[in-house]
């Protein structure tokens, strides 16, 4: 199985995360006063006569209050028979969205939702708080949760002091503000870089960790309070199953393109459009003007969510067994949000509403999921321009000697030619001697042996500012900045006797390999055709003359004179 290294940007973030949430108290605290809760459904008109069957429920845990028509009324009493005396507040988590209104003996009615805040107490997203003053006796609070068409979370009662309920409001809103920065970020980054780049793969994360956070806000309360979008409060419910279902259909397309699960895993192209339909299913139902229609997609979302989460996280660990390096960056940043997801939506289900806790992690994981896969975009962004740069290179380079090729070499040159360049130049031109007799003895890997050798020797006598490249079959260039002629015939000379000194040979039975030098230095307002004529010129004079040795150019008046 490949190894999966985690990047150090990944690790950065992390540490990042960590810091914020170290200092964040993010688990509900304990009741000051046990409640005894039960409910029966009613209008807002009427309280419940006191021979009403009520169904009972522990405060304790999370519960499913009914949310239909015409409403539901809770009632709570203290489990010790009467109520401490002082001032309290009575917390209501998760309440949904539509009204609840309080009813206390001797008192006047107090109203509060979500989506309107105006008048409530000032406190965490996601929570009601009323003020209880001068709690005493054992009448019971009466609650009324008007109807609405979205479900709902299940809901958790709570007494606590006002001080102990600011103290904690306060902490859930650092906290709740501290993870939805993180996705806001993250998803603007994504997006911004999709758009650069023109990446899919960007863009779709980009609309799904922005749908996410749209979905996490709406579903809250953080939407509402504190960031006041009255827009989504005229239907929250359709903004959410919206938002939710983009958002599903966006972390699909991205994981597909992000971990190449078209290539790892070929079958999985169906079950993936399957999945992306039933999301689009839900958007679409849920923008319809039908009530029944609107309705089904909220049937429909938890079951497509469990569904989607088991699925890709079983396609992720098959794309990662078979080598996909980014399906790695998926499991470790999707793999918790995913549980978490899948949990939140068994709640549904009346299954795990001991974990009251669970709504604040998945935020959590939500966030620490940003961090992961925008450094897993981040790595494979680099990795790619790694890979062009490669490209280019590869371009550049001879691919049996490994130096430069002869477009490499002639790019480099006309930069140094450049007018205004100032420094010296010189240019060697070197020749393998008897090159074709050595292959048509020895044979053509005998020949490429022997021009790999001459490479690995010349360049132990090379600066690093010096190109050395292939011109075209044994015939090599070297470039030589800020060198003058005499300079580049003394490099020659050492080029020169270091290949006699190391007496290279491609086959013991032959000679060892010799090579004749020209040298030639850039003229002011010559081109480059010019130079290369000369030091081409120059190599095939000390070639005449005998080979093994290096020639410099012919100077004006001594080309005059012969």
């Amino acid at each position: 199985m490949p190894h999966f290294t985690l990047h150090p940007l990944l690790s950065g973030l992390l540490l990042v995360l960590l810091a914020t949430l170290l200092p964040l108290r993010t688990s509900a605290a304990a009741p000051d006063v046990v409640l005894d809760g039960a409910w029966t459904s009613g209008s807002s008109a009427v309280i419940p006569s006191p021979n009403a069957p009520l169904r009972r429920f522990d405060t304790r845990i999370l519960t499913h209050v009914p949310r239909t028509a015409p409403g539901t009324w809770v009632r709570l009493t203290p489990a010790a028979g009467v109520w401490p005396g002082g001032d309290w507040v009575l917390l209501i988590e998760h309440p949904g969205w539509g009204g609840v209104r309080l009813q206390r003996q001797g008192h006047p009615v107090q109203m509060q939702s979500l989506t309107d805040m105006r008048g409530a107490l000032p406190g965490a997203p996601g929570a009601l708080a009323f003020r209880l003053d001068n709690l005493s006796g054992n009448a019971p609070l009466w609650l009324n949760f008007s109807p609405t068409t979205w479900p709902g979370k299940a809901v958790r009662f709570a007494l606590q002091t006002p001080r102990a309920w600011a103290h904690q409001s306060a902490n859930r809103l650092a906290f709740d503000t501290a993870m939805f920065s993180v996705l806001a970020v993250g998803g603007l980054m994504a997006l911004w870089f999709g758009l650069l780049l023109g990446d899919r793969a960007y863009l779709s994360y980009a609309l799904y960790v922005l749908g996410y956070a749209m979905l996490n806000a709406v579903s809250n309360g953080y939407a509402f309070h504190p960031l006041h979008l009255d827009w989504a409060s005229a239907d929250p419910a359709r903004v959410a199953r919206v938002s939710g279902g983009l958002a599903g259909m966006a972390s699909i397309l991205f994981a597909s393109r992000f971990a190449d699960l078209h290539r790892f895993v070929p079958w999985s192209r169906l079950p993936l459009r399957v999945l992306v339909g039933l999301f689009a299913a839900i958007v679409l139902l849920s923008l319809t003007p039908l009530a029944p229609l609107r309705a089904l997609s909220g049937w429909m979302q938890n079951p497509v969510v469990v569904l989607a989460g088991a699925s890709m996280l079983a396609l992720l660990l098959l794309a990662r067994w078979r080598g996909s390096r980014y399906a790695g960056f998926m499991l470790l940043g999707w793999t918790p949000l995913v549980m978490l997801t899948v949990c939140a939506s068994l709640q549904a289900f009346n299954l795990l509403l001991t974990w009251t806790w669970l709504d604040r992690l998945a935020l959590a994981a939500a966030a620490f999921e940003a961090l992961v896969l925008i450094a897993g975009l981040a790595d494979r962004t680099l990795a790619a321009r790694n890979d062009h740069r490669q490209a280019l290179r590869m371009a550049e380079i001879d691919a049996l000697t490994g130096t430069f090729n002869r477009g490499a070499l002639l790019a480099r040159l006309r930069q140094l030619l450049e007018p205004g360049a100032s420094t010296a130049l010189s240019v060697l031109f070197i020749d393998l001697d008897h090159f074709k007799r050595l292959n048509d003895q020895a044979g053509h890997q005998a020949g490429d042996q022997a021009l790999t050798a001459l490479v690995r020797t010349l360049r132990l006598e090379l600066r690093g500012a010096d190109l050395l490249g292939r011109y075209g079959g044994e015939e090599f260039m070297v470039l030589l900045p800020g060198q003058s002629l005499s300079q580049a015939l003394a490099v020659a000379e050492r080029l020169l006797e270091t290949v006699r000194r190391k007496r290279l040979t491609a086959r013991a039975d032959l000679p060892p390999l010799t090579i004749s030098i020209g040298a030639a230095e850039a003229r002011p307002g010559e081109t480059l055709a010019q130079l290369l004529e000369r030091a081409d010129q120059a190599m095939y004079t000390a070639k005449r003359n005998g080979r093994d040795q290096v020639q410099g150019e012919l100077q004006p008046t001594a080309r005059a004179s012969a």
